[in-house]
């Protein structure tokens, strides 16, 4: 990145002191291309430097053009962000190599062909960000299919060194660049150039719009991307339904092993019961990755796209279910331990009874012999004596204290961890759950998205005011009885025997 200094005499007609260049150096690089997160470089090294220009001069060779449309589908996204901030950067679509730059016909066709792949990418990143669906690329970039495309033919005749220098190379390299002044001119008129303070603020623009989305960059482009998301939403429910079946099988066996006599307990039953879970996990990962195949047999939309990853989600299932393995050992094994527990501590209980049982007798006898009367003070400071030694005797061991509202935070923070940029910055922005305070819930504004009226006439305004009161109040309605739902399920489990567990959090979620 660096600055040209324009000459004092044209200044005034191009209306800035310098010009600010940058160059990515090249996308898709043959020495990056092997790079597993080569996909990731490009997309954010494009990003920024569309961002950031006003001009933007996309060189498509034509060995490497769809490359350059799979960059350009990422690209899209963070400008579908930006997109109140107004500014609309211009796209030059330069094809280098082009063998016949006469050839008016066939270059229209593939200029088509091209602006109907970039819309196509538009509604698939517009859907994907929760907008409009009716948009198209010049709605975010600022291109002409006429006047913003242009035929390079290659440099040399031939093969070089020997080769002579194609004229025509020049003659379109300096008709693009007449042009790019010419466009700077008008531009000047339109809006002022950027000085170096809101050139900042537009970086940090650009920055706050993608810096939460690193997912979306590691993908080729939005149609990989929408599959994958299309997927993951899948594998959620079926790792869910895993999920909550594990926790109440455990608690049959937990309620079973509560019910034994504690001197009863058989020696065998921890290999029993380890038996048993092991093959239910085989069976309930057997489910999802049955799942999985038949959704890639499904023949849902750019499945082909994501055929990689399938792998990926195979070694999820198999991970989820050595995590629950683990969670049901050791549920099973703490309710035998605390069942021997018990035995031991009414063991405890009966010693400790029979001691102050001896104690007050021993007491008693003293009095006796001593021909002493005690009165009631006296009698209950003997018996606090008698009581605090006896506790001191004790080696209690008090229950490790859990702490809920940590664990419900993180549970929350990773089950929102991938619904989006808004998302992310709400909670990059929020503080810690205990800071929030139990309040009634107000409706607000901004609770409602009414970017669906935008662009209607006046005359359909009173059909859009009934369409917001009754949107108001059923979403009003909505969030109290979720509300209602939710703190009866919490008053449940809090006012049930069992111990805390962190599916409550996600059954709740």
């Amino acid at each position: 990145m660096f600055l040209i200094k324009v000459a004092g005499n044209f200044q005034q007609e191009l209306g800035c002191d310098f010009i600010l260049v940058i160059d990515t150096e090249g996308l898709k690089a043959p020495e990056l291309a092997k790079l597993e997160d080569s996909y990731q470089h490009d997309n954010e090294l494009a990003t920024l430097v569309i961002g950031l220009s006003d001009i933007t001069i996309v060189n498509m060779a034509m060995e490497n053009a769809t490359e350059m449309k799979d960059v350009l589908q990422i690209v899209v996204h963070a400008f579908l962000r930006m997109e109140k901030i107004g500014k609309k950067t211009n796209c030059q679509f330069v094809h280098q190599n082009v063998s016949d730059v006469s050839a008016h016909e066939q270059n229209m066709r593939d200029r088509k062909h091209l602006l109907e792949q970039l819309n196509e990418m538009i509604k698939v990143a517009a859907n994907m960000e929760k907008k409009c669906k009716e948009m198209n690329f010049s709605d975010i970039m600022d291109y002409d299919l006429e006047k913003h495309n242009w035929y390079i033919p290659a440099l040399w005749h031939g093969l070089s060194p020997m080769a002579p220098v194609n004229l025509g190379y020049s003659q379109k390299v300096y008709e693009l660049k007449k042009y790019l002044f010419e466009f700077l001119k008008d531009c000047s008129q339109e809006r002022t150039p950027k000085d170096i303070p809101q050139f900042l603020e537009w970086v940090r623009s650009l920055w706050n719009a993608v810096k939460h989305e690193k997912f979306i960059f590691s993908f080729r482009n939005s149609l990989v991307d929408e599959a994958y998301n299309q997927l993951s939403v899948k594998y959620a429910e079926w790792e869910w339904g895993f999920r909550k079946e594990i926790p109440f099988w455990v608690s049959e066996k937990e309620t079973f092993i509560q019910n034994q006599p504690p001197d009863k307990l058989d020696p065998n039953l921890s290999i029993r019961l380890k038996s048993e879970a092991q093959e239910k996990l085989r069976q309930e990962a057997e489910k999802i990755l049955n799942h999985l195949q038949q959704y890639f047999e499904s023949g849902a939309a750019n499945l082909h796209l994501i055929e990689k990853y399938k792998e990926d989600f195979r070694r999820s299932a198999n991970s989820l279910r050595n995590e629950l393995e683990s969670y049901s050992f050791s549920k099973w094994q703490e309710a035998i331990h605390i069942k021997k527990g018990q035995h031991k501590t009414d063991s405890v209980l009966s010693e400790y009874k029979r001691k102050i049982e001896e104690k007050v007798d021993g007491l008693l006898n003293h009095c006796r012999k001593s021909n002493c009367k005690l009165n009631n003070d006296e009698l209950e400071k003997e018996l606090e004596n008698m009581w605090r030694e006896t506790l001191s005797e004790l080696s209690l061991i008090p229950l490790q204290r859990r702490n809920i509202f940590e664990d419900v935070e993180f549970q929350l923070r990773r089950d929102l961890a991938d619904r989006g940029s808004a998302v992310w910055k709400m909670l990059q922005d929020a503080k810690s759950l205990c800071a929030y305070k139990t309040q009634n819930f107000k409706m607000k504004k901004e609770y409602l998205d009414l970017k669906v009226f935008r662009g209607y006439t006046l005359s359909i305004s009173g059909v859009k005011e009934f369409l917001t009161q009754e949107g108001w109040h059923k979403t009003e309605a909505l969030a109290k009885s979720l509300i209602e739902e939710c703190n009866s399920y919490t008053d449940g489990k809090v006012n049930g025997k069992a111990d805390y567990d962190e599916t409550y959090c996600r059954e709740l979620f």
